[in-house]
């Protein structure tokens, strides 16, 4: 599953209000700045940031999903390196431990020694 893409509620809002100022006038100049033309030039510029962040997260989505089939490869390819060494040299050689294996045990594990000592009792609390 990708990664969810981002919206803006500041630039829907945005795109609201110019629709509104354009109603008052296309080319409304309010002084110091506040042009219809900057906000445009504003508006469209945080939209084309937002496009490209989106674009970029769904690249990262790629890259993900190639990196893990990459990895399932891998995976299943060592396994077969490691089953071709046990097949040739058996899985009690030293190869078989050198190439990461775990070595079969040839004997028994020695037992746990059991305590043989008896618990101290504690002296009855009145």
């Amino acid at each position: 599953m990708g990664r969810p893409k981002r919206t803006s509620v500041i630039l829907e809002k945005a795109q609201r209000r110019i629709a509104g100022l354009k109603t008052i006038d296309g080319s409304l100049d309010l002084g110091n700045g506040l042009t219809v033309e900057i906000f445009l030039e504003l508006i469209e510029d945080t939209r084309r940031k937002l496009e490209a962040h989106n674009i970029a997260l769904s690249a990262a989505d790629q890259t993900g999903t190639l990196v893990s089939q990459a990895e399932r490869s891998l995976a299943d390819l060592s396994e077969r390196m490691l089953t071709g060494v046990a097949s040739k040299y058996g899985k009690r050689s030293d190869e078989y431990e050198m190439a990461g294996g775990a070595r079969k045990r040839t004997g028994k594990r020695n037992a746990r020694k059991v305590s043989t000592s008896t618990p101290t009792e504690s002296p009855a609390t009145i």
